[in-house]
């Protein structure tokens, strides 16, 4: 069916909201953990503890005792202060009130929500979406997501996919506007022997979009460290300037780029504009002359990619 929840329409933020709390957290709060590692909250969990994060890990759940070995906190006002990264794994109807609580009382300055339920789904989910926007910016915190698969990088594993691939220099930055696409390019990868360094899932990208994550990752590259490879699913382009900007200054910097650009046809912006819940009216639409002009000022290897990509 047509979208019809529209969405968010944000200014975009001229302040670079990434920050170390979301790269190498000292301690991760997972609001919804679970036992049941085929559940989300139940994987974030099980990934954070076989992965490489040594900081302080805190699991909320109000009906279990112990979750796969750890100590359970019942209610996310129980954390102790200075919590620096929130992964939320519950309802929409209650990520308000804990994203509230993680930001304004117990510090963080991190948000990564995996739940659904937002303004992909209905007006209401986009009214909630907009509030945990505005609550995470004003307290200066940098929002993932909503309705994503999460973050992995060297320093933690906060996703819920699996296996996750092993992550490590020489791998290739990942960043992608549909989970599912993420996914499938992963799995794909793992059979072709393709290594990761980063992977990101931004899927409403509600602050956050692949624009913020190019910019974070041109004005913080280390040439030493970071991976010279970086692969884009684009869904929505919100700031094609910026996108174009911090791509060419990373090709510059000796990177490589590759992007698929979903949603090219109209059944793809449809089933695009479903998944984020944008309306196609909200959309960005870089085509033509100027989206030719924009890829080749910005270096980038660009693939058209049409409604079957952009559904999973």
């Amino acid at each position: 069916k047509a979208p019809i929840f529209a969405a968010i329409n944000h200014p975009l933020n001229p302040i670079q909201m990434i920050t170390h709390a979301l790269i190498n957290p000292r301690s991760i709060a997972v609001i919804g953990g679970s036992n049941h590692i085929h559940k989300p909250g139940g994987r974030l969990v099980k990934n954070l503890i076989e992965g490489p994060f040594t900081g302080d890990l805190y699991i909320v759940n109000p009906k279990e005792r112990l979750i796969q070995g750890h100590p359970v906190t019942r209610n996310v006002n129980d954390l102790p202060t200075g919590i620096e990264l929130g992964v939320l794994a519950v309802s929409a109807a209650h990520c308000t009130e804990a994203v509230r609580v993680l930001v304004e009382e117990k510090g963080a300055r991190a948000i990564i929500i995996i739940s659904a339920g937002f303004s992909e789904e209905s007006t209401e989910g986009a009214a909630i979406e907009r509030e945990i926007c505005r609550i995470c910016t004003a307290a200066g915190a940098v929002l993932i997501g909503p309705n994503c698969i999460g973050l992995a990088n060297p320093h933690h594993h906060a996703v819920f996919t699996s296996p996750v691939p092993t992550l490590g220099p020489g791998g290739v930055d990942l960043i992608s506007a549909s989970g599912g696409v993420a996914l499938f390019i992963i799995e794909c990868a793992l059979t072709k022997g393709l290594r990761f360094h980063s992977l990101w899932s931004v899927g409403n990208a509600a602050q956050t979009g692949i624009e913020e994550v190019l910019e974070y990752m041109d004005e913080h590259f280390d040439p030493s460290t970071d991976a010279r490879i970086k692969a884009l699913y684009i869904e929505d382009i919100r700031d094609a300037e910026k996108l174009v900007r911090h791509a060419a200054s990373l090709v510059r910097k000796g990177c490589h780029i590759a992007a698929i650009k979903g949603g090219t046809t109209a059944d793809g912006m449809r089933a695009s504009a479903m998944h984020t819940g944008r309306s196609e009216e909200r959309r960005t639409r870089v085509r033509g002359r100027r989206a030719r002009r924009l890829w080749r000022r910005s270096s980038v290897g660009r693939a058209s990619c049409g409604a079957t990509a952009a559904r999973n």
